[in-house]
């Protein structure tokens, strides 16, 4: 990455990974969106006609072809060795919080790998440690972190799950669900958050103290 690329305030970072249940295209984003590929994710990149600003990893899923594709597009690479303490899409999160973004979304995180889908999982609640504003999309649901407030504009019908990261999330209240929530506390544990549902376009949660998750449905 370009030192001009490193002194620049991105609004907020998309990460790309190869996980195999990703969107039929990526999420919308701005022309002030940092994109990163942990490793093989830019064959998504690819795809969906992104050029990355940066391409991390050790470079064990990366093809060939696609490195040349890259690098003959003047794409910065950053090598790490296969042996080390973080996976390929921790050290891109960590880059992205280097430069002070604090609006990560994550795509090809998910599917293939059941260990790998959930240690994403892991760090999408020590994102919310952090109260980063994250989300990781597949092809049929959003799972997000509620950083006080969420506000969500979904299908009636649509499914919506809230799901504790943490021991316990209290003050949870919702509009727009089937089953409204007033100063509720979810614990840990059980399910008393899935499978609620939209009966409105526009869905709002709020929470106290905790981390919570927000899974909804795609059309």
């Amino acid at each position: 990455m370009s030192y001009k690329d490193k002194q620049r305030r991105w609004d907020k970072a998309l990460i790309i990974g190869l996980g195999d249940d990703v969107p039929v295209d990526h999420p919308p984003i701005s022309g002030n969106t940092l994109i990163v590929c942990a490793d093989g994710g830019s064959t998504w990149a690819k795809q969906w006609g992104l050029t990355p600003h940066l391409i991390l990893g050790d470079f064990d899923s990366q093809s060939t072809n696609d490195y040349q594709y890259w690098d003959s597009k003047g794409v910065s690479f950053q090598s790490y060795p296969p042996e080390k303490d973080q996976t390929d899409l921790e050290l891109a999160i960590d880059y992205c919080l280097s430069l002070g973004i604090r609006d990560i979304i994550m795509v090809g995180v998910w599917g293939g790998r059941i260990d790998h889908s959930l240690g994403n999982l892991e760090l999408l609640y020590r994102l919310g440690t952090q109260n980063i504003q994250a989300s990781i999309e597949t092809k049929q649901a959003s799972l997000k972190l509620v950083c006080s407030c969420l506000a969500l504009t979904v299908t009636v019908g649509s499914l919506i799950s809230l799901i504790p990261l943490t021991s316990k999330v209290s003050k949870v209240t919702t509009t727009g669900l089937y089953y409204p929530l007033d100063r509720a506390t979810l614990v840990k544990g059980n399910t008393l958050g899935i499978s609620n549902k939209a009966v409105e376009e526009e869905v709002s949660i709020s929470s106290g103290e905790g981390i919570l998750l927000v899974i909804a449905t795609k059309p």
